[in-house]
Formats: structure tokens, sequence, C-alpha cells
């Protein structure tokens, strides 16, 4: 039987856990646009001989942060009542929310628009080493994959994550307090809502970071210990931390502890690495690892991830569960 009074604790404890998440998202970024700006060298990306010790001190703020909201995400999504302990959870994962809607077709949006910056880089010598001499298109295409292995994983990957985004901005089912009680379902009957090739492409976001933690790592033209650059893996790995958690959902797993977690952990360090090399990069001010599109994209999902919590928090249903 629902109980409207535990529901109404835990929506209101959730609400209050995303307005400090939203903070800290707000206070990192623009602090970190001006520590990039004023005291990272734009082009080797470590900090400047004007740096001190306090703005070295922030990257540890960060960290401690991070640190902070998963050690808290133990206990506050946990209850223990007469020695029995009872899980955090939701009725639904909710789906086809105006919100929903138009971050996951942005964010779709975005993937498509990243492989199709891919396909001019590479038809255009002046963005692409594999497109300088005229040789047929076969041994071009041989010679991009060799010199850019990631990039031609990447370009296949970032359009079947745009069908995901895509597919997911079409779905209408699942609102929460929209709906009446006796069409809500739960547990293993909600994955029955969503085809396995839905479930698949689900994985796509995973796959796309992990290719990019790779090629981060491969790419010898920057130094991979500089501040900007763990910045970038560390977003990268906690996107896909996020995304396996979306796919557990999915499939019926709507714990919220761990959907929570990785999506708070996920919109601070995407969100405090994307957008101050966005922005300064735009200005010809800053020389990016990635190209520009990749931090766009990371964005997006970052909307996305917002709009997940937003619409789950609004329209979910919770209880505990033994």
């Amino acid at each position: 039987m629902f109980d409207k009074s535990v529901h109404n604790k835990i929506k209101h404890k959730n609400r209050i856990f995303v307005l400090s998440v939203s903070f800290f998202v707000l206070a990192f970024t623009i602090a970190r646009m001006f520590l990039t700006r004023l005291y990272i060298d734009p082009n080797i990306h470590f900090y400047t001989d004007t740096s001190n010790f306090l703005v070295r001190f922030f990257d540890y703020i960060v960290a401690a942060c991070v640190v902070a909201i998963y050690v808290t995400s133990l206990f506050v999504y946990k209850r223990r009542k007469e020695k029995v302990k009872y899980i955090e959870s939701v009725d639904c994962f909710v789906q086809g929310t105006q919100s929903q809607v138009f971050s996951a077709s942005l964010t779709g949006f975005l993937f498509v628009a990243s492989s199709i910056f891919q396909v001019y880089s590479f038809f255009n010598p002046a963005y692409s080493d594999a497109g300088q001499r005229r040789t047929p298109y076969v041994e071009k295409i041989v010679e991009y994959i060799k010199l850019y292995p990631f990039d031609f994983a990447i370009f296949f990957v970032s359009i079947l994550s745009s069908v995901y985004f895509f597919k997911t901005a079409a779905l209408n089912f699942d609102i929460g307090e929209n709906i009446h009680e006796s069409n809500g379902v739960s547990g293993n009957d909600a994955a029955n809502k969503y085809s396995s090739a839905h479930i698949v492409f689900s994985f796509m976001p995973i796959i796309w970071s992990f290719l990019n933690i790779f090629k981060c790592f491969f790419d010898m033209s920057k130094s991979v210990n500089s501040p900007v650059r763990i910045y970038e893996l560390l977003s990268f790995l906690a996107l896909s931390a996020y995304f396996v958690s979306e796919s557990r959902m999915l499939v019926g797993r709507l714990e919220t502890s761990r959907f929570f977690t990785y999506a708070y952990l996920s919109v601070i360090i995407a969100a405090t690495s994307a957008l101050p090399n966005l922005i300064w990069s735009s200005f010809w001010i800053f020389s990016t690892n990635n190209v520009q599109i990749v931090y766009a994209v990371q964005i997006a999902v970052v909307v996305y991830i917002y709009s997940r919590v937003y619409s789950q928090i609004k329209y979910g249903r919770f209880f505990y569960l033994r």
C-alpha cells in the first residue's frame, strides 16, 4: 500500500539534495572558469607561475565535495527499522515529461552533430591529416582508421547514442502522479515496457564515454596529468557510471541510491570540466584537448541528467523497499 507520508518525506529530502548539488555545480563551474582563464596555461594546461596554493586548493575542494556526496549517499537512501534495512525505491522510471523530451532531443541532435563534424573533418584537408593527400576514398578511410581508431569508433557509437536519446524523447508513459495508481508498475514488470533494442541502445553512451577515455590516454599531444585532462577523464568516467545506473532503471532495478548519486556526481564533474573549456575555446583563448562539439555534448548530457532528476522527483512515487 502506498504511504503518502513516507513519499512526502523522501521527496522533500531529494529536493533539498538536488538544490544543494545545483549550488555546488554553479559555484564550481563559475570558479573554474576564472581559474582556467587566469591561472592555467592555455596551451600546456598546467597551472602558471602566478597561481598560488589557494588556486590549486580548489581541486581538493571539488574532490572533497564529490567524496562527501558519495559517502552521504551510502546512508541517506537507506533506513533501518526494527533491525530491518529498507532501501529507497520508486514506483517507475518516469518518462515523457516535457523537460525530458527537450533535453533528450537536444542531446540526440548534438550526438548527430558530432558525427557530422567528424565527416566534415575527414573530407576537409584543413582539419584532417588523413585528407591532405589526394588518394582514393578507400585508402583514405584505411589511413584515417590507422591514425584515429578511437575517432572512427566514436563516430558510429555517437550515431547509436543519438538513436537512444531520440527514442527516449519519443516515450510517453510512466509519468508518476499523473497516472492512475493502478497503472503504476515496479520491479521486473517495468522492464517489460522497454524493448530489448532500447535497453541495448542505452549502453551506447557508456561505450561513447569509455572510448573517449581511451582516446585521452592514447593522445600524446597533451599531458595526461594536467588539471584540464584529469577533469575531462573524470567527467567521462562519471557519465559512464550514470548511464549504467540509468540502464539499471530501465531493466527494473528501481532503487534510487545509485541513480541519484551518480547523477549528482556527473553533473558536478561534467559541468565543471566542459563549460569552461567550451566557452574559452569559443573565444580562441584556450586550446582544448577535444573538439568543441564534445564539450557541447557533455553539457547537453548534463541538461538531460537534470531533466531526469527533476522528472523523477516531481512525478515519481517514493517508498522504502525491504
